[in-house]
């Protein structure tokens, strides 16, 4: 018997606390800890920049086979495992005295550790726990929550630096990761026993090549991969960017808080706006707007800039975060459903890895942030077109074991 979306709420909300500290510490934390005040000051952006964005590339590899056995078996030891992953990965990183050590941090334990405690598991089990029916209430929720990483995480990694040194507060954030992470991730295991169940399920390659005869699932999938490559370029280097453009650390960092906050009314309203008029539409708005908030960073040398940015990216920025998986719910809610959403993220995470490494190369190779972030706009403009088309391609149906 399935229980009642009310009898998985605390499940829900163990999640979504789980997921919360994870985005605290291994993103928002970790934005902190790279600038020059911190962990900047012994490594080259160009080897932390990598690193991160080889974290993010080992995650997409990982999410088909993240995805086909939160298919199969639910996602609960998914979740406690990445989490003490992450924890044992920041730890690493704390100790780390040559640059092979921070990719290693990075590459080998921070990367698979995000893959399966970040959103994209979440939104496996959302779908598996409520389904069409409550989607946008439950996406709502997780990403709401999910919102307070930001705003927590970013002045209280500023405050552990200045007070303790990157090394540290990188040890301290590991330990709130396992102990706060880690006590969710249990009460999720503990409270959601009920779960997909066991799936037929095909090859890796059959899922793809139905994947990729999919034309709207293609060009959609192109359009978040830009998205993400661009996203991430900008989450990772923003405070960074106005360090160097004559602002302090702590007033970066708060705005970035700031943001968070902003983010909030989309987080809530955007699974809703979706379910009346359709994600693609509302993505399309918000990627035009993501793109207007980039291109202010351009020169990122003035307090209207700094203010313009971090207002209109935290608008945008919410209501983007839900959007892909209420589109991809509709689209290919069903028993394969982490399959698909599995193979879609390994090409966004791909796309996702190369954006913080190059945005972090060209800026050593100009001096600045003035390319790469004009560079970024761009890319995010390119986004809003290629997410336009998607909406007008009809989507072909895949079929196969465990399909829905």
């Amino acid at each position: 018997m399935t229980p009642t979306p009310d009898a998985r709420w605390l499940p829900l909300l163990a999640l979504s606390t789980t997921v919360t500290v994870a985005f605290g510490v291994m993103l928002y934390a970790v934005s902190v800890l790279i600038t020059e005040e911190a962990a900047g000051a012994a490594f080259s952006t160009t080897v932390l920049s990598t690193g991160y964005g080889g974290a993010l590339l080992i995650g997409g590899v990982l999410a088909p086979s993240i995805g086909r056995r939160a298919d199969r078996l639910g996602v609960r030891l998914i979740f406690v495992s990445g989490i003490v992953l992450g924890g044992l990965g920041v730890t690493v990183f704390s100790l780390a005295t040559q640059p092979w050590q921070v990719l290693a941090a990075f590459w080998l334990l921070i990367g698979p550790a995000g893959a399966m405690t970040f959103y994209e598991p979440a939104f496996v089990a959302v779908e598996q726990w409520f389904g069409s029916e409550h989607r946008a209430r439950s996406l709502a929720t997780l990403t709401v929550i999910g919102g307070l990483a930001g705003p927590i995480f970013l002045p209280l990694a500023s405050a552990l630096v200045d007070a303790l040194g990157w090394r540290t507060a990188s040890r301290v954030l590991a330990g709130v990761l396992v102990a706060l992470g880690g006590a969710a991730a249990l009460l999720m295991a503990r409270t959601s026993s009920t779960h997909a169940g066991a799936v037929n399920l095909e090859p890796r390659l059959v899922t793809l090549r139905r994947l990729v005869s999919d034309r709207r699932f293609v060009i959609y999938t192109v359009s978040v991969a830009l998205l993400f490559m661009c996203l991430q370029a900008v989450l990772l280097h923003r405070i960074a960017l106005f360090e160097e453009g004559g602002f302090a650390v702590a007033s970066a960092s708060a705005g970035a808080a700031i943001a968070g906050l902003l983010s909030f009314p989309g987080r809530f309203a955007a699974p809703f706006m979706a379910r009346t008029w359709g994600g693609l539409p509302i993505q399309v708005v918000a990627l035009l707007v993501l793109a207007g908030s980039t291109a202010v960073t351009i020169d990122g040398s003035q307090t209207w800039q700094l203010l313009t940015h971090f207002f209109l990216f935290g608008l945008a920025f919410g209501a983007m975060l839900p959007l892909r998986a209420s589109i991809m719910g509709g689209w290919y809610s069903g028993p394969a459903y982490g399959r698909v959403m599995g193979s879609q993220w390994m090409v966004v995470s791909v796309a996702g890895a190369v954006g913080p490494a190059a945005v972090g190369a060209v800026r050593d190779a100009t001096g600045g942030y003035t390319v790469p972030m004009a560079l970024v706009s761009a890319g995010l403009v390119v986004a809003a077109l290629l997410t336009t088309i998607s909406a007008r391609v009809a989507g072909n149906s895949i079929s196969g074991p465990g399909t829905g």
